[in-house]
């Protein structure tokens, strides 16, 4: 029973974020450091609503969704290559954080190598080091994941 309990709780958050984030910025209640960070997020709200999506379809204790996810934060991943003005890379974003997704949460699978411009270089990190792994987790497995970490932020690859 309190894992019932415990969705439940988790549904009622996340309807509560969700409640946020249709919200014009200024309409936001303030003193929540995630809400004043997503302040300057501009155009739609979709991608970020997604994500709370993707995270409800992991409540189900029986049968979570990591797919809907996965294609989550890819929605979240082309929403930031918008943000950063680079509309191009849209779909490539979205790859980068969908095989990280996956990859995270161990079910990954072989990934392909993908390049993001600097502005996207977090989601090139995070990709790079699922695609090092093989879409094994964890995705930090010691020094030498660390130095890969490093390697793509600076150089991208």
């Amino acid at each position: 029973m309190s894992g019932a309990r415990e969705v439940l709780l988790a549904q009622i958050k996340l309807a509560w974020w969700r409640e946020r984030l249709a919200e014009e910025p200024a309409a936001r209640p303030k003193g929540q450091p995630l809400l004043a960070a997503l302040a300057g997020w501009h155009g739609s709200s979709a991608p970020l609503q997604a994500l709370v999506d993707g995270w409800e379809a992991m409540l189900d204790p029986d049968e979570p969704n990591p797919a809907a996810l996965a294609e989550a934060r890819a929605a979240l991943g082309r929403g930031l290559a918008q943000q950063a003005g680079r509309g191009e890379a849209a779909e490539t974003a979205g790859a980068a954080l969908s095989g990280w997704s996956l990859a995270a949460m161990g079910a990954g699978q072989a990934m392909p190598t993908l390049s993001l411009p600097r502005e996207l270089r977090a989601l090139a990190v995070l990709h790079g080091l699922a695609r090092r792994r093989g879409g094994q987790i964890p995705l930090l497995d010691g020094p030498l994941a660390l130095a890969a970490a490093m390697r793509i932020g600076m150089i991208g690859r």
